[in-house]
């Protein structure tokens, strides 16, 4: 299983690569959701990390998820500042 994260922010998004978790810097919303659904679909995928601008953008697709779905488990991170 495997870890990974979307954000807006290049710079959490570089963190995270540097420290292994498959990182994806999107700034089109539509582009954030069609991710969230792709990943949410995999079964490889055991965590999706969000930041919190990335949850507020796509925040019904993720309840959907954690509603409906045992895996994956998201987990909201602050953004930087």
């Amino acid at each position: 299983m495997r870890m990974v994260c979307i954000s807006r922010s290049n710079d959490i998004a570089i963190g995270l690569r540097l420290a292994g978790v498959q990182s994806f810097f999107i700034k089109d919303e539509k582009e954030i959701k069609d991710k969230i659904r792709e990943l949410s679909k995999d079964a490889n995928v055991g965590i999706i990390n969000v930041t919190e601008d990335v949850y507020e953008i796509a925040k019904t697709e993720l309840n959907s998820i954690s509603k409906t779905q045992d895996l994956p488990l998201i987990v909201k991170i602050p953004n930087s500042k």
